[in-house]
């Protein structure tokens, strides 16, 4: 039961946590939270690279009249979701500052981390869709209750609103799937090998994606967004951003493009995510360069760069699939960086308007040196992780259609002026505006320093990841 402890361990320490004292509460949730990456660990270790097919399988009857089973596995495409969900859950609670809240929210960030595994590892499609809606109850609550900025209520209840109605189009399709095949099975495996008649992968293709349109978010269905992450606490953001968004472009990855593969005669609706996640690549990054707020800055890059992601997905190759998979990973790394950054940075100044300061590499000089780093990882410096994943991506999508990876390449372009300016604007020039209290201190620094480590060895060796992605399921890369 290897796997189902890391849902399940997660849980049931969630629910612990919440009635311990604060500073208790913390470590305890660390501590659960470790043992959790320990096990994916294990996982990851033990991971054939040579078998082509789910690993770690565990299989019970769940609802045998309906042919629903609890069915769980990883593969190639899997694997790494999982280990980047427990490492950056121990990230998050150890970013998390301890008040009388402490335990209620370290408890709902378990809870969140062990839906989110369950959607990595379910290869039963109903069981998909139960962990699907069991990661968003506690976001909600996490916004609702632990939102900050002047209406964190209405933050999560557009959050919520968005993520039902993609649920309820899911559920639709997960209904419309099993009827369509009449082979009365949810193993996603299965299905994948049965694909419905063309007419019909149109609908169903259609509801899917939707969903995970909205989840991922994809252009222009990211209007909760904003919202969202600027009411979403820090600590919260390194999952909600750095885990729960892959959740949609995974959606697509193990649903969406193995179980709907054929367009119909006259229209090839393959054809429309790629041109939305260009969409995306592009607004995000001009979006991200007209915002003074250093979050929203941060929120909004996030857009552009879950579109070359998506874009990888569809390319329909190798290249850009294990792209999209390896860039999942690296976006997680790097996005947590910049929030716990901006984060860190308001907090000792009391201000997130980038105009509003400068020159904080003079008053905190170790802030700047991690921040730099961080920077050129997220515009894809050489040498870093996100430079693999991104070029990847784009090499697949010139396979696709050239026309596709040149109008990518624009945001490629937009990432350093908006990346450029929000470090030089901070932290060059002559100091002005508020005197923060303090540089980042050792605990702060010991946070940062495992993401920076995997900034520079994943950008040095990405084989450590892309070899394990040669072993994949059924419902595997590139059909």
């Amino acid at each position: 039961m290897t796997l189902t402890s890391l849902w399940l361990l997660p849980l049931v320490g969630g629910a612990l946590v919440t009635f311990l004292p604060p500073r208790l509460a913390k470590w305890f949730g660390a501590l659960v939270a470790l043992i959790a990456l320990v096990i994916a660990g294990f996982v990851a270790a033990n991971f054939a690279t040579d078998y082509k097919g789910f690993q770690f399988t565990e299989k019970l009857e769940w609802i045998p009249q309906l042919a629903i089973f609890y069915r769980l596995g990883v593969d190639g495409i899997s694997l790494w979701l999982v280990v980047l969900n427990a490492f950056l859950t121990l990230i998050a609670i150890l970013a998390t500052p301890v008040t009388k809240r402490t335990g209620g929210f370290v408890g709902l960030m378990l809870a969140m981390a062990g839906g989110l595994a369950g959607v990595f590892m379910a290869t039963d499609l109903v069981l998909f869709y139960v962990f699907w809606e069991a990661m968003l109850i506690p976001a909600y609550f996490l916004l609702w209750q632990y939102g900050e900025g002047p209406r964190p209520g209405w933050a999560a209840l557009k959050f919520v609103l968005y993520t039902l109605a993609g649920s309820l189009l899911m559920l639709v399709g997960v209904i419309g799937e099993y009827i369509s095949t009449g082979h009365k099975t949810f193993d996603l495996s299965v299905l994948a090998t049965m694909p419905p008649s063309p007419a019909t992968q149109f609908w169903l293709f259609f509801v899917f994606a939707l969903a995970f349109a909205i989840k991922t978010p994809l252009f222009p269905f990211h209007s909760w967004l904003p919202d969202a992450y600027n009411a979403a606490p820090v600590p919260m953001l390194i999952t909600f951003a750095g885990v729960m968004g892959k959740a949609g472009a995974y959606g697509f990855l193990r649903i969406a493009v193995p179980l709907f593969p054929e367009p119909i005669s006259w229209w090839d609706w393959r054809w429309v995510i790629p041109v939305l996640a260009v969409a995306a690549i592009i607004w995000g990054a001009l979006m991200a360069i007209v915002q003074s707020d250093m979050k929203m800055l941060v929120s909004y890059s996030s857009i552009s760069h879950m579109g070359f992601i998506v874009l990888g997905i569809f390319a329909f190759n190798v290249q850009g699939q294990q792209g999209a998979v390896l860039q999942m990973v690296n976006h997680g790394i790097i996005i947590a960086a910049l929030f716990l950054i901006v984060g860190w940075v308001s907090d000792a100044t009391g201000v997130r308007d980038r105009t509003a300061m400068s020159g904080l590499a003079l008053r905190m000089p170790i802030m700047a040196g991690v921040f730099a780093i961080v920077t050129f990882a997220a515009l894809g410096l050489p040498g870093l992780n996100s430079f693999v994943g991104e070029f990847m991506t784009l090499l697949g999508a010139w396979q696709r259609a050239p026309a596709l990876a040149v109008f990518a390449a624009i945001g490629l372009v937009l990432t350093p002026v908006y990346m450029l300016r929000l470090f030089q604007g901070v932290t060059q020039g002559t100091p002005a505006g508020p005197v923060p209290k303090s540089d980042i201190y050792a605990g702060q620094l010991g946070v940062l320093a495992p993401l920076l480590a995997l900034m520079f060895v994943l950008g040095l060796d990405p084989a450590l990841l892309t070899k394990l992605m040669t072993s994949l399921g059924q419902a595997g890369l590139a059909r």
